[in-house]
């Protein structure tokens, strides 16, 4: 069965010129000249007591979640990719899905590599945890100098003092140390070059008249009343769930899901 599907889907993708197969059944040895992208167990089986509909429409919100970090880790931005199911194939163009995803609408407040840095390592602190549980955190980029006068201090900030070179979050040797701090109360402070200023810090804006979907914590308010101040993007990841959500001029603007992520 599991051939047969791979099989399908390995023809479709050559028929519509694919840039790759996401398939979210198990691993098994398949060889084809279009790129196959596994995604992690995510025990679809609960989908064979569904309607179709039901199916289809589950399937696709998968499939949309693997595409947003497909787009975030560079490997495509543009194209079709062909989404493999238990109990469905599916064809989904990046193009099109993209307003959904993409970061561009924060360039004019954050250059796209340090945005798209911010949300990998979101992801992976999601994903990862820290000494075996689940942790929380945030990350507000802007305007330092304005992000600082609606927070305070709460610890001895531990990246004051370092070189630039050991505080960019655009470099991925510098993250293990940032998951490790991570597990701090407070927030990250990251300037609009990538230069981590601060963490440990508490936010202080009040979140009074904003629209927040039910469920979110003080740390998502506290991020989305800030970005409702001041120009700036907020970067959230929730310890219970593992949602990383983005937050600009008080709104949700983008919310990934942690549970569905590719293979590395």
């Amino acid at each position: 069965m599991k051939e047969t599907l791979m099989a399908a889907a390995s023809s479709l993708a050559e028929e519509v010129d694919a840039k790759a197969i996401v398939s979210f059944i198990e691993p098994i040895e398949f060889k084809s000249r279009i790129p196959v992208i596994w995604v992690e167990d995510l025990q679809l089986d609960v989908l064979r007591d569904l309607t179709m509909h039901d199916i289809l429409e589950i399937s696709e919100r998968h499939l949309h979640d693997a595409a947003v970090q497909i787009y975030l880790s560079q490997e495509y931005e543009e194209g079709k990719v062909i989404g493999v199911f238990p109990y469905a194939i599916l064809i989904y163009d990046i193009n099109r899905g993209k307003d959904f995803i993409s970061v561009m609408e924060f360039d004019d407040l954050v250059p796209r590599d340090v945005m798209r840095a911010v949300l990998q390592l979101a992801m992976e602190i999601a994903v990862e945890g820290r000494e075996g549980r689940s942790i929380g955190t945030a990350f507000v980029i802007g305007d330092v100098d304005e992000i600082n006068q609606y927070s305070h201090a709460a610890i001895i900030n531990p990246f004051q003092g370092h070189r630039k070179e050991v505080r960019d979050i655009t470099n991925v040797d510098n993250w293990e140390s940032v998951k490790e701090f991570a597990q701090l109360d407070g927030v990250f402070v990251v300037d609009r070059e990538g230069i981590i200023q601060s963490a440990g810090r508490y936010i202080t804006a009040r979140s009074d008249g904003l629209n927040m979907p039910h469920g979110m914590g003080g740390r998502h308010r506290a991020t989305a009343a800030l970005t409702n101040i001041i120009s700036a993007i907020g970067v959230t990841v929730s310890e219970s769930g593992g949602m990383v959500r983005v937050f600009r001029s008080g709104e949700c603007k983008l919310t990934i899901r942690s549970d569905v992520r590719i293979r590395k």
